[in-house]
């Protein structure tokens, strides 16, 4: 692969990039900010080591936040730039037999790289639906789907570990499927019966290994002369907590500690492939996770044990997945491109996993660019390449029920208003979070002290910004 210079000068971006790099996003599940021994975890009770060699060999962020504190909003904003409540997704997630969210008419990630000339491939969770049915058929074509997004290949974990469904999708069809047979069996880890497709079944303990091999095998089929885009989705830290057998037992903090070190073992074995085939210093890897981890109340789920031997998973902040809080948003983020993005940097800018879109099209170009349905995707190419950069703008980020919380600079505000359509049971199991708060998180970053009282003009700014958002204004 021919490698070219471009140094574009007074621009936003001015970065200096050669053509197209190979493009490695790797999104982990219900992965909090000190899950990673680089980001705080202790190592006498888990060890990351792939993960920490990244920090070390490119840019670690300590300001990233999520568009939503689970799973499927944030998904749809990563590859569209768009956050999730403007259309599909105002509140909850993408269930097992929901059709795809996500529009194929929009424009998206992948469909932007193979503009660029690039192979697409999407391995992993997906949680965006299939079809355009509900309940979706899976005992037929599922379209439209992945391929009608821009990947060229697909291989997904429908929902997470242990749906329902315990099978693979292969681009549009369940992966192996011998007839529409339904054959119902035992129960899952939420307590409802497989639904026995015929089909291979999953196993739980075996589906990151199981998954990062088809990521490799995919890697090692791609033409040497031709750019690639791989979105790999993790289905860890995501509960059931199934170590694999090469994990189980060798952390001290559980077998949440053990599925944590897989995660790390499946993104090392990833890089060692890339480095395998000679492409690492031509490749840019993005390591981030969907939302923060999932913290049960009950201390002897694996969660709570490892959090009693001392680790904190996401980092100390208030909250976890589905609240409005930053243990919900705040996210690892790590950006490796040897020789490019400067090693070791720690940068403190405030960024949304939405505006990785934005990030990687300016990147892939050399330059800045604009992709018009990305409207909440703002770049911070520039920052990658060691510039200084405004402020972003204000930033939302929202938990399962729908309330929304706008971000900008210290500042966070909760307006605590529910989406229209919110159903009242979600209304209820939110209550408490719909008060309306103000947090300074410069001083305040566990969200302890609301003091929306004492700041009323910020608080008529951030409702202003807010509102603006909601009309359609863009977030970048």
């Amino acid at each position: 692969m021919k490698k070219t210079m471009v140094l574009v000068l007074g621009s936003a971006l001015a970065v200096s990039a050669w053509a197209k790099p190979n493009v490695v996003l790797f999104m982990a599940d219900d992965f909090g900010a000190g899950s990673i021994n680089a980001f705080g975890a202790p190592e006498d009770l888990v060890k990351t080591p792939h993960l920490n060699r990244m920090a070390d060999s490119g840019m670690r962020f300590t300001n990233a936040n999520t568009p939503a504190s689970i799973c499927s909003p944030t998904r749809y904003a990563l590859l569209t730039g768009r956050y999730a409540w403007r259309g599909p997704l105002p509140f909850g997630v993408v269930n097992v037999f929901d059709p795809m969210v996500v529009e194929t008419d929009r424009m998206t990630m992948p469909k932007y790289f193979r503009t660029m000339g690039y192979s697409t491939a999407q391995i992993g969770k997906w949680h965006l639906g299939y079809g355009d049915r509900r309940p979706a058929v899976f005992t037929e074509k599922l379209t439209p789907g992945p391929n009608d997004l821009g990947f060229d290949y697909h291989f997904g974990l429908p929902q997470n570990l242990d749906d329902m469904l315990r099978v693979w999708i292969e681009n549009d069809g369940v992966h192996g499927l011998r007839s529409d047979k339904l054959s119902p069996y035992a129960k899952s880890f939420y307590g409802q019966p497989y639904v026995g497709l015929d089909a291979p079944q999953r196993s739980r303990e075996e589906a990151s290994e199981f998954l990062t091999e088809k990521a490799v095998e995919w890697l090692g089929a791609q033409d040497k002369g031709k750019p690639f885009f791989l979105y790999f989705a993790s289905p860890a830290t995501h509960h059931p907590i199934v170590p694999s057998e090469r994990m189980r037992g060798k952390s001290n903090c559980g077998a949440y500690g053990d599925f944590i070190q897989d995660l790390d073992w499946s993104f090392g074995r990833i890089v060692q492939a890339l480095d395998g085939m000679g492409v690492l210093d031509d490749t840019i890897i993005v390591f981030t996770s969907d939302n923060g981890g999932d913290i049960p109340n009950e201390e002897t789920r694996p969660e709570g044990q490892a959090i009693k031997a001392g680790l904190k998973p996401n980092g100390g902040y208030r909250g976890d997945k589905h609240t409005i809080y930053e243990g919900g948003a705040r996210v690892p983020l790590m950006v490796q491109w040897n020789g490019k993005v400067p090693a070791g940097k720690v940068s403190d800018r405030m960024v949304s996993i939405a505006d990785l879109f934005a990030t990687l099209a300016d990147v892939v170009n050399g330059k800045s660019v604009t992709v018009p349905d990305a409207i909440d995707s703002s770049s911070f190419a520039p920052t990658l390449a060691g510039k200084k950069q405004p402020v972003r703008k204000p930033m939302v980020s929202t938990n399962a029920g729908g309330l929304q919380a706008i971000r900008s600079g210290k500042w966070k505000y909760i307006d605590g208003t529910f989406p229209e359509t919110a159903p009242q049971g979600l209304r209820n199991t939110f209550k408490k979070e719909a008060e309306p708060a103000l947090y300074d998180l410069s001083k305040d970053p566990a969200e302890k002290r609301n003091v929306i009282a004492d700041h009323p003009e910020v608080v008529q700014e951030l409702q202003a910004v807010l509102a603006d958002y909601r009309a359609g204004k863009g977030a970048r």
